[in-house]
């Protein structure tokens, strides 16, 4: 979710620099909040879960494609959706999020052990989906789904600042 919120943050900003207004957020009707709370919740607190941080990062980002779903009407939601369904088919099909171990030899970073992440291999299943977006800039690694969830919360945010 760091990307999500670093997209949102990214759109509050750029939308604000040109000319958009803190009020235009409370336009914003939120259809199942709870669920994207909930979610957000759940995938903030997968790591410190142990046997069940697989379970709860999967379920979270359900639920984050389920909050986004209901609110499709709304610019980026959409993106959203799709970038938590992404990550959430990979994660599924290899029991964890793959990791380019070649993208964290470049990092610095050690493999993670925090049980939601597994190493890219040869028999990865839809590895194109995993983590393998090195952004040196910030030393961290990405998937495709990482980068369009940003996108989808920089682009709602951004036009829901920007609204007339």
């Amino acid at each position: 979710m760091p990307m999500l919120v670093s997209g949102l943050v990214a759109g509050l900003i750029l939308g604000l620099a040109s000319g958009g207004s803190w009020r235009n957020l409370a336009r914003l009707d939120l259809k199942l909040w709870p669920a994207l709370v909930a979610g957000v919740t759940a995938r903030t607190a997968a790591p410190l879960l142990g046997a069940l941080a697989l379970s709860a990062s999967i379920a979270g980002l359900l639920l984050v494609a389920l909050a986004a779903l209901a609110n499709r009407a709304v610019s980026g939601a959409w993106l959203i959706g799709l970038g938590a369904l992404l990550n959430s088919l990979v994660i599924s099909v290899n029991a964890g999020m793959p990791v380019d171990p070649e993208a964290l030899a470049l990092s610095g970073k050690a493999p993670p052990s925090d049980g939601l992440h597994v190493i890219l291999g040869p028999d990865t299943r839809l590895s194109f989906l995993a983590d393998v977006l090195l952004l040196p800039i910030i030393n961290n690694i990405y998937s495709v789904g990482d980068v369009v969830l940003a996108i989808g919360g920089f682009w709602m945010v951004f036009r829901l600042v920007r609204s007339r």
